[in-house]
């Protein structure tokens, strides 16, 4: 039948190239708006790294000399880098926090980052030291946001159990040691430094958002208060990033009941809790651009979708609908119903296998420009059979679509009333 059908389809070239044209641009186009969204959905369900659920972002503010209540120089008897110690032990001995925790530049969905350069302490001088993302936190930080390592444990156990000022991520342990433990080896911060700095644990990677792909970086860890008290001397502490983790139960709206609780317990001398924000609230706000982006984009590829359908289908319907006359003389013939419509399925289905080795050319032409996106998600056989295995399954159901009602009010015709359109 097939020999047959492709006969066929030869001597119908002048009316077929045209349909031919068209499913090859169309299979081109719904191929490169699938592999978009395919790269889109795919890095926005991947995992995080960690976990935002019940966590608040806590801002802090220094009192003015001009206010009432400031504390002069002269009655001040601790640092601000102590007072903010107090504070979020403050903040932590309340029974409704899980947990609470200092950082400097290690707020999720937030523009204030930090970078530096790192280089194997065993590398030589001739090496150029490479820049990654610094986070500067204390161990608590990682119960706050529920880090883990690659197997799964939580990290902050880890970290303790072991010495060392550094916490890499598995990406920037495979950046440095070709996929090698990390933890217990020695770096230093500039080819130039002699000091080294040892990595005490290795976490999952870490995705900026859920638009990105997870990147090398790493995190220096303030392990006593002392470090904390001099963090806050050159970095102000009101400058400082508060993380509190509310327990399970915890709702946004009980936060106004929860200050209004611990009012008294705020303020510090000089320093005292600003405002209270969820880090829910951040996300929602530091993805919207994005997320209309994507919107956009789905609603443009779902516009195409419904004017290319009925596009296809009623291109094969009135194909169909033009051929009653053959369809009427091979009823007569002898063909059975069935036959008449699988006899139409497949040869719409030969014009869209026509366009196959056209398309994969395209698509080669594309992967050797780098016109996909292959920074967030790598090409690969899967991504090739999604993307592409999509589209003709698309295609192909729009052809069966447009030929099958038709060809089914076709066969239900006489084939002595068929044959007046032969």
């Amino acid at each position: 039948m097939i020999k047959h059908i492709l006969k066929i389809i030869w001597n119908q070239r002048r009316s077929n190239v045209w349909i031919f044209m068209e499913l090859l641009l169309v299979v081109a186009i719904f191929w490169v708006m699938m592999d978009s969204l395919f790269v889109d959905v795919s890095t926005y369900k991947a995992p995080l790294g960690f976990d935002i659920t019940n966590v608040y972002k806590v801002n802090l503010g220094k009192i003015s000399p001009d206010v009432p209540g400031y504390v002069p120089d002269e009655l001040h008897q601790t640092s601000d880098g102590e007072d903010l110690i107090r504070l979020v032990d403050n903040l932590r001995q309340n029974p409704k926090v899980e947990e609470a925790s200092l950082a400097y530049a290690a707020c999720p969905y937030s523009w204030n980052t930090s970078w530096s350069s790192l280089i194997q302490a065993e590398a030589d001088t001739t090496q150029k030291a490479n820049t990654f993302q610094r986070l500067t936190v204390q161990p608590s930080y990682y119960d706050v946001f529920r880090f883990t390592d690659q197997e799964g444990h939580p990290l902050r156990p880890i970290v303790e159990q072991h010495t060392g000022e550094l916490v890499i991520t598995a990406d920037m342990e495979k950046d440095f040691w070709n996929g090698q433990a990390g933890a217990g080896r020695q770096v230093k911060v500039g080819s130039t430094s002699n000091e080294s700095i040892t990595v005490a644990a290795v976490s999952t990677p870490i995705r900026r958002t859920e638009y990105d792909k997870s990147e090398p970086c790493f995190y220096l860890l303030w392990r006593s208060d002392k470090d904390v008290i001099d963090a806050a001397d050159w970095a102000q502490a009101q400058n400082m990033e508060c993380f509190i983790r509310m327990k399970d139960g915890f709702r946004a709206e009980d936060m106004e009941a929860f200050l209004q609780q611990m009012s008294d317990r705020l303020t510090v001398n000089n320093l005292y809790v600003s405002s209270v924000k969820s880090l829910q609230e951040m996300r929602t706000s530091f993805l919207k651009p994005r997320t209309d982006n994507l919107t956009k984009k789905s609603v443009l590829i779902g516009f195409m979708l419904v004017n290319v359908f009925f596009g296809i289908v009623g291109t094969f319907w009135l194909r169909t609908q033009y051929r009653r006359g053959e369809l009427g003389l091979r009823a007569a013939l002898g063909a059975s119903r069935s036959k008449l419509k699988q006899f139409m399925n497949v040869e719409g289905l030969c014009l869209l296998s026509f366009t196959v080795p056209l398309v994969l050319i395209f698509i080669v032409n594309m992967l050797y420009f780098d016109m996909p996106d292959t920074y967030r998600q790598p090409y690969s056989l899967w991504r090739f059979l999604v993307t592409f295995g999509g589209t003709c399954l698309l295609l192909a159901g729009m052809i069966w679509v447009g030929i099958w009602f038709p060809a089914q009010k076709i066969a239900k015709m006489d084939p002595a009333e068929s044959l007046h359109y032969e």
